[in-house]
């Protein structure tokens, strides 16, 4: 019996060193695993068919640009279209193990969004201004030149006229078929254009909706907490109402007044949600947030200004707005050339709060290199004969942080 007992003791103690070693080990990982810092990721992609040109064929060079991201958390905006999405998703995949989206939704008007006698006169404009356009094209020409009539809207007719914005090679035919029928009131089917994607894992997801205080687009917010260093992480990923003063009156259906307003109300409603979920625990929050705080020093301009100084107010830093020149910028925008509008803005941030030094934080413009575009078989809006061409990837560049942590 001695015998055995001395036994039993010496697999006992074989098996409690083999644990101690196990831990020593694990505890070997997790320093190794330490991080001196963590880079965050905004960019707006511009995938926004018939509104931003070239959107299939740049699709194509941002799948390539996000399949050499090495960001620790990216958060994307105007991925728009379901196919795009799964497009820039697999891109992401191989080096972001954890992505969040949410599907669209969409809402629609209870009987035809216009009768044809309505939606007649802005037809008509769009046939004599605009005659054998589509897709992009149209659409910029038509708000451009066609303004007084789609202001004569009705509220429902006028939400309906927007939500086609995104229909695929979209004609002056097809939009009045689509309004004088039950139509969808948010453009690109209710999509929010918003992928979160990390290297970390992205736990306590939460999904923040704007859809009933939405005008044209269905916006909102995602959330997630992310562990590095042991210390939680609260990220945000959001794309809030546009300016669109110059180009779109803000509906009478809206609920806030205006656009600057309905864009002040999501940014109070997202600041007050993150708090809540953060507590005292670091917050990254980054998007195209469609405001921009004067910067003479780094040449930019002012846009819903009020409205980004909210989180300034609120102790959160804008290490992008104080450091960065332009990511919306009128000499190289896809947009405002040649004639689509002017300035240039910060409009993409990443606000931080509860962090150890925000001052040594350094922000960088990312995606600011053109790339080299192609036509697409099926024809696509870049012809043939002007194919290759180089061009920005975006209307937007993106900003990266890097930020410091303990």
């Amino acid at each position: 019996m001695k015998k055995i007992a001395a036994t039993g003791l010496s697999r006992l103690a074989l098996l409690l060193g083999a644990a101690l070693l196990l831990a020593a080990c694990d505890n070997n990982n997790n320093d190794n695993n330490k991080t001196g810092s963590i880079t965050v990721t905004t960019y707006n992609m511009g995938l926004a068919l018939n509104f931003v040109p070239y959107t299939a064929e740049r699709l194509v060079a941002n799948a390539e640009l996000m399949a050499g991201s090495d960001s620790d958390v990216m958060c994307l905006q105007e991925v728009w279209l379901a196919e795009y999405v799964d497009t820039i998703e697999r891109a992401l995949e191989e080096n972001y193990p954890y992505i969040y989206s949410v599907p669209a939704e969409q809402r629609f008007s209870a009987s035809a969004a216009c009768s044809s006698d309505e939606i007649a006169e802005f037809a008509a404009c769009g046939d004599n201004e605009c005659g054998g356009l589509s897709g992009n094209a149209l659409v910029a020409c038509a708000s451009s030149s066609c303004g007084a009539s789609l202001a004569a809207l009705s509220p429902a007719c006028f939400d309906g006229v927007i939500g086609t914005v995104g229909i695929p090679d979209i004609t002056v035919d097809i939009m009045v078929d689509t309004v004088t029928q039950p139509t969808g009131l948010f453009a690109y089917d209710g999509a929010l254009g918003l992928i979160l994607a990390s290297k970390y894992a992205l736990q306590n997801r939460e999904f923040q909706d704007f859809i009933d205080d939405s005008s044209s687009n269905h916006r909102g917010a995602l959330y997630a907490e992310i562990e590095v260093n042991k210390q939680t992480h609260v990220v945000g990923c959001t794309h809030p109402t546009a300016n669109l003063e110059g180009s779109i009156p803000y509906p009478e259906s809206g609920k806030h007044g205006s656009w600057q307003g309905e864009n002040r109300y999501m940014q109070e409603q997202m600041i007050a949600f993150a708090n809540r979920k953060a507590g005292d625990n670091p917050i990254l929050f980054a998007g195209d947030f469609n405001c921009s705080i004067a910067n003479a020093g780094n040449g930019v301009d002012a846009d819903f200004a009020a409205n980004c100084a909210l989180w300034l107010a609120d102790g959160f830093a804008d290490p992008a707005g104080d450091q960065l020149p332009c990511t919306f910028c009128e000499e190289t925008n896809l947009i405002l050339q040649p004639a689509g509008g002017s300035g240039s803005y910060v409009l993409d941030h990443i606000f931080v709060k509860n962090i150890e030094s925000p001052d040594a934080i350094v922000a960088e413009r990312v995606y600011d290199d053109p790339v080299s575009i192609e036509a697409l078989v099926p024809p696509s809006e870049l012809q043939p004969e002007n194919s290759p061409t180089m061009t920005d990837p975006s209307d937007h560049y993106g900003v990266e942080l890097d930020i410091p942590l303990l």
